[in-house]
């Protein structure tokens, strides 16, 4: 949201031609440093120079090289995960190239190529890609972007000529879906009274048929009830939200906040509410829901199953979202599903059997995460092997394990420690003390060889 690209605005330029070659040779540049979004930002400078000069068939021709490159680009899910994590982390520095979303390069250089297109008079064309802009203009934070996109709309859809690029005027009260992104934007400021305020003012305004921004209103009025400490107001209209998002048949929305309503009905120690929310989720969503949310959605209700006590359901839960993640060719959705399966065999009431396929599966998760860089996990992994290793009596491995675990967690980035970090690195310390020492009355003691379980998260403890 913080990363949307401003409004383009060639209007009015008189761009000096040196300007094609300055750009170019900016280009030329981020090339050879590598970056994904300098690479991106500087191509983009690039195309809408050429079009500002009205060099349209040049300016097309980058358009679509560009969006060729970010199609590329966007497969690598490392740098997206990296990128995230520091546009939330509070110890990062001010964004830059690096943190651009591609997704909003590119949806920004679509309603360009656009602009270009119809400027040429190739109607057809400029109408698909403006087809292909509109998903990447829905949601909060993005509505300079819908408002671009309906501009160069209204041009081509107007015989009588363009239609202005800015509303003319501005007294008119905003509609419902920019008064969502206001509110939004309000919110990601810090600012969740006002916010709350807008989208109250929002889903007041919604007609009938808006489901979809009502439920993007009520999104951020529960967000914005939940940085307010109304956690149970914000409940309320988060649920509301989800049921909005299920009847516009916005899936993937759907099950995102019904996967955060659970997970904060299971903190509360409301169990049995997340299971029917998630179940009603799976239900609601059934097959039009893509695999990934349908997998996500899985884990999530096997591990809640697990806190509750019911290993043989989550179970059986966590064998589908193997198996759905396995069907749908995603290699690291297959590792999270195959890594909540194993916590559920380490730590369920069950045979030797499901303990070694539980060691078996958490060293397949790490040697698979590690391959992908996600380092995070896989010390996760190490430290669940460990406990369970001390609780079958493997000692020597398990201290092993620990050691392993601990030069993971001191090894992990800053942006990687989240908010258990210092709980976890605490564990290791404990068992490691308490395996160097008398090894005679281990096995039984509540404090050793405490599994994380789909949380990993410990007590903080010093010392035996």
């Amino acid at each position: 949201m913080a990363d949307e690209p401003r409004d383009p605005d060639p209007e009015g330029l008189d761009p000096d031609p040196d300007q094609v070659a300055t750009a170019q040779a900016q280009l030329d540049l981020a090339r050879r440093s590598g970056e994904v979004g300098s690479i991106a930002i500087a191509h983009l400078n690039l195309a809408t120079t050429l079009a500002a000069l009205g060099e349209h068939p040049s300016a097309i021709a980058q358009y679509q090289s560009l969006i060729a490159y970010v199609d590329l680009a966007s497969g690598d899910e490392e740098r997206e995960v990296q990128r995230q994590l520091r546009m939330i982390s509070p110890a990062a520095p001010p964004p830059g190239a690096q943190d651009v979303d591609l997704r909003n390069i590119q949806t920004v250089a679509r309603i360009m190529l656009a602009e270009s297109l119809l400027s040429m008079g190739r109607r057809d064309e400029a109408r698909t890609e403006l087809d292909r802009a509109a998903p990447g203009t829905r949601g909060f934070g993005r509505g300079v972007l819908r408002k671009r996109l309906a501009a160069v709309r209204g041009r081509m859809d107007n015989v009588s000529g363009p239609a202005p690029l800015r509303p003319q005027a501005p007294d008119v009260d905003p509609e419902p879906p920019e008064q969502v992104a206001a509110a939004d934007e309000l919110l990601a400021t810090g600012r969740p009274h006002e916010a709350a305020r807008v989208a109250l003012a929002a889903i007041g305004a919604c007609a009938p048929d808006q489901v979809r921004t009502r439920a993007q209103a009520r999104q951020v009025l529960g967000m914005a009830l939940d940085a307010m400490d109304q956690t149970d107001d914000a409940l309320a209209v988060l649920r509301d939200s989800y049921a909005d998002y299920v009847t516009a048949e916005d899936h993937a929305a759907a099950a995102t906040i019904a996967i955060a309503v659970a997970r904060r009905l299971a903190d509360r120690d409301d169990r049995q509410s997340a299971v029917e929310l998630l179940t009603n989720a799976l239900d609601a969503l059934g097959g039009r829901a893509g695999p990934a949310t349908r997998v996500q959605l899985l884990i999530d209700l096997g591990s809640i199953q697990d806190q509750s006590g019911d290993d043989a359901l989550a179970q059986q839960t966590l064998t589908a979202a193997v198996a759905t993640a396995e069907a749908a060719a995603d290699d690291l959705l297959t590792l999270d599903a195959k890594h909540g399966l194993a916590v559920v065999l380490a730590n369920g009431d069950s045979s030797t059997d499901d303990a070694v396929e539980a060691l078996a599966v958490l060293d397949e998760c790490r040697r698979g995460y590690a391959e992908r860089d996600h380092v995070d996990r896989a010390t996760g992994c190490d430290h669940e092997a460990a406990a369970l290793l001390g609780r079958l009596g493997s000692f020597d491995a398990a201290a092993a394990r620990y050691e392993r675990t601990l030069s993971g967690y001191h090894d992990l980035p800053d942006d990687l420690r989240d908010s258990s970090w210092t709980d976890e690195v605490s564990d290791c310390r404990l068992n490691i003390a308490a395996l160097a020492g008398d090894r005679t009355h281990l096995v039984g003691d509540p404090r050793l060889f405490r599994s994380g379980g789909h949380g990993m998260s410990h007590p903080a403890v010093s010392a035996l």
